[in-house]
């Protein structure tokens, strides 16, 4: 039937076009090539076009809905700030809306302090959402982080055991933020497995283990980390000493007055000596002394930030050597301390600026009198 109705077709239809694809048609092979390469390429970009429009589209509508739940459930979050039962009615959670819950929850949390916070941890368990942010913890990288923030969020030590593997997760950033929501939940607690653990890993950055020292408070992270100091035999511990400056320091004292005594390494005697700096006692005036000789400059500038603490209406004989050191920096200081001195006059420091023979210490100690009249 078909050749029959090929045989009848009109040459204007079948033949003509067929003889016009063959004259332009190229006889040399690699003209050929060229124009099926030509077309394959014509047909991707075409396809790439269409998978472009296809891929906004979704994205589009995926971000319409995302905004119609957000308007749907903000109202909720709201009320459920405000008052110690759920409101009614609660709205449908579909299953696959859930992870927008939790989401939509962390933000809402974080524009939250005090009883409003306390609200909406009793809302999340109310609504059974906890046991959601507990199946993520098994879930990528990105599933960990948003069920560890809700859980960060929620404080509560019932999820200790559920939070703790992930300590030791190869992932930097799912083990820091494991600690945090630790510290979160009991700090002292955290501390005695962060900082021994923070030996062995030095893919934890120390900006980031300082973030966490202070958020779990100088009481819980001095004995943990004086622990860690002395009781492990890796000298990759030393990278932790800066991490006293945020612990008490009427513990780490007698670390620091060691260092002091043993001549340890600059950036131990540097912490040390803040150490001494914010406890300020007098008793420890002669090691402050003593690091004032020390060759390099920044353990000099650190003993005398600590001196100025503590410093006597009589110690400007303390300070004007100081004022001839070659580190900008300890002159600076020397100058501010002289300029601040208990008792310290406008005249006393004229006649005291006429005693200086280094042009840049006169500089120094001329500013920091300017800045005083101030």
């Amino acid at each position: 039937m078909l050749s029959e109705q090929l045989s009848v077709c009109p040459a204007w239809l079948c033949e003509t076009p067929r003889q016009a694809w063959l004259s332009i048609w190229p006889e040399d092979a690699m003209l050929q090539l060229a124009l099926y390469c030509a077309l394959g390429l014509g047909a991707l970009t075409l396809l790439v076009m269409l998978q472009v429009m296809l891929l906004g589209e979704l994205a589009r509508r995926r971000a319409s809905r995302r905004q119609q739940f957000n308007e749907q459930w903000r109202p909720f979050f709201a009320l459920c700030s405000l008052g110690d039962e759920l409101p009614a009615p609660v709205p449908t959670l579909p299953r696959g809306q859930q992870l927008w819950f939790l989401l939509q929850w962390n933000r809402t949390q974080l524009q939250l302090r005090g009883a409003a916070r306390e609200r909406m941890n009793r809302a999340l368990v109310a609504l059974g959402m906890d046991h959601q942010a507990l199946v993520l913890l098994r879930g990528r990288v990105r599933s960990k982080l948003i069920g560890l923030t809700c859980l960060r969020h929620l404080a509560d030590p019932a999820y200790w055991n559920d939070v703790q593997p992930l300590l030791v997760n190869r992932n930097v950033t799912v083990s820091l933020a494991s600690a945090q929501t630790l510290i979160a939940m009991d700090a002292t607690r955290a501390m005695q497995l962060i900082l021994p653990a923070a030996v062995s890993r030095p893919d934890w950055a120390l900006p980031r283990l300082a973030s966490l020292c202070q958020q779990a408070g100088e009481q819980a992270v001095t004995l943990p980390l004086l622990i860690a100091l002395s009781g492990s035999e890796d000298p990759r511990r030393e990278r932790l000493v800066p991490l006293l400056v945020h612990g008490d320091p009427r513990h780490a004292a007698p670390w620091a007055r060691a260092r002091l005594a043993e001549d340890a390494a600059p950036e131990q005697l540097q912490v040390a000596l803040r150490c001494l700096c914010e406890l300020g006692d007098p008793r420890d005036r002669g090691r402050l002394l003593r690091a004032l000789q020390h060759s390099h400059a920044d353990v000099r500038l650190a003993a005398l930030q600590a001196l100025h603490k503590q410093a006597r209406s009589d110690d400007s004989a303390l300070f004007m050597p100081l004022l001839g050191d070659p580190s900008w920096w300890v002159r600076q200081a020397a100058a501010d301390s002289l300029a601040t001195l208990p008792g310290a006059t406008p005249e006393g420091l004229q006649m005291l600026f006429r005693q200086v023979q280094d042009r840049y210490g006169q500089d120094a100690l001329r500013r920091a009198m300017a800045e005083v009249k101030r």
